[in-house]
């Protein structure tokens, strides 16, 4: 059995859901059984603790907010909420030793660190890195727009690295982190327009995909230097021929396969990452829309499809090449699914 915990829109974002749910998946049977839900004002990005029984979620509010719930026996409690220092968060990312936590402000263009305690509760926000600038797409690119933060975890003992994804002004700013202050070491310029959403560090040193939201493109990068990179090869992101913005995209637990949702096709393609690009060798339909996020659990890959209400469970078969539906579960307005790591299991 994993704990899934299940992130969404709620009113205050147009969207249909409650808050946080929590469920069981039974990954011998590819069954969901809910267990709690709590309320929480769109909590769009979920991250567990990597060893302690909490929950942390980013409300994507004008009034950015990150709770700490804990999970205990099956049940939801919220522990704290706390400032973001921007508006819209839409992502989190935490420290292999669970001492640092770091948001992504969306909306206002900004990157938060956060000290946390031993037991998992949030001590305080310690820096706020500002980008500026904008991009040629004037409806998504007026201004800066972190989307994600990516943690080098092999970067020590140099110190933690941090990579800030910058859809509004098509960078990657990189960051070391001393003594809870943020300082920019790298910035990687990417393609004008390509709207960078996500960066994913291959199993291959020095390798890393980056999703192209605004240009429908799956992006190879190498690694020049800590958290500076540059584009070797691009790969459309799906093969129907009509409008795209891809989300996310995750690897096989070896690294030789690549699952990329696709929004508008609604689709998650799989692609081979043996060669020096990625080949696509197939694309599966979701079901009723746009798939924002996935988690790979085991042999099973679940679907959070925002516009469709659903989650789509999928069974990983030959390897994890092909996939195949294995379920639906209505869900309102589903935004992401975070995997309990096995540490907490």
């Amino acid at each position: 059995m994993s704990l899934l915990g299940i992130g969404c829109y709620t009113a205050e974002s147009d969207g249909r859901g409650t808050g946080i749910t929590l469920a069981d998946f039974d990954r011998a049977s590819g069954q969901l059984t809910v267990l709690d839900s709590l309320a929480l004002a769109s909590p769009s990005w979920l991250v567990w603790h990597p060893s302690r029984p909490v929950l942390y979620a980013a409300s994507e509010i004008d009034d950015g907010q990150v709770s700490a719930v804990l999970v205990e026996k099956g049940r939801l409690r919220l522990l704290a909420s706390v400032a973001t220092g921007g508006r819209q968060p839409c992502h989190l990312a935490i420290s292999p030793d669970g001492r640092r936590l770091y948001a992504a402000n969306y909306g206002s263009g900004s990157l938060a660190a956060f000290e946390l305690a031993a037991d998992g509760s949030i001590i305080a926000r310690t820096d706020l890195a500002a980008h500026s600038g904008h991009g040629p797409d004037e409806d998504r690119q007026a201004g800066p727009h972190v989307h994600m933060v990516v943690l080098d975890e092999l970067a020590e003992p140099a110190g933690e690295l941090i990579s800030a994804v910058d859809l509004g002004i098509d960078q990657v700013v990189s960051y070391r982190l001393d003594n809870g202050l943020l300082s920019a070491i790298a910035v990687t310029s990417l393609p004008a327009g390509c709207g960078p959403r996500q960066l994913v560090r291959s199993a291959m040193p020095g390798r890393a995909y980056l999703v192209a939201e605004l240009s429908g493109q799956l992006l190879t990068l190498d690694e020049l230097g800590p958290g500076s990179f540059e584009v070797v090869a691009t790969t459309p992101a799906s093969e129907q021929p009509i409008r795209n913005l891809p989300a996310q995209f995750s690897l096989s637990a070896d690294g030789r396969l690549g699952y990329l949702s696709n929004r508008y096709p609604d689709t998650i393609a799989v692609f081979g990452l043996d060669g020096p690009s990625p080949v696509r060798l197939a694309e599966y339909p979701v079901g009723p829309g746009w798939p924002r996020h996935f988690a790979l659990a085991g042999d099973w890959l679940i679907s959070a499809n925002q516009h469709g209400d659903l989650l789509t469970v999928f069974a990983l078969e030959d390897g994890g090449a092909r996939l195949r539906s294995a379920g639906q579960y209505p869900i309102g307005t589903p935004t992401c699914v975070a995997v309990r790591p096995d540490a907490n299991q």
